[in-house]
């Protein structure tokens, strides 16, 4: 059997075709800038976060000053919301 006759058999032919490489055309024009996209729904989680943070950090001063004898409670601002809920007056301008 003569080897350097190889390129008759069509399995050879086959391989030979499976390992040519394409070139691939950039779909894109390049500018040399990075870009960055956030979807909607990444930046409404970085957005609770950020508010439970915020959330945190009032909880933590109010305990604080709990536990100090000096958190004082707004009785008529508590009168005056429970009032708007219950009538219906829930986001009017005062």
């Amino acid at each position: 059997m003569n080897v350097e006759k190889t390129g008759n058999f069509p399995q050879v032919q086959s391989y030979n075709k499976a390992q040519k490489v394409q070139q691939v055309k950039p779909t894109l024009a390049t500018t040399g800038e990075d870009h960055v996209q956030i979807s909607s729904q990444a930046q409404e989680m970085f957005h609770k976060v950020s508010q439970a943070a915020v959330r945190q950090e009032k909880v933590t001063m109010i305990k604080q000053q709990i536990e100090e004898g000096t958190y004082k409670i707004d009785t008529k601002k508590i009168a005056t919301d429970i009032s708007d809920f219950w009538f219906g007056k829930q986001g009017e301008s005062k």
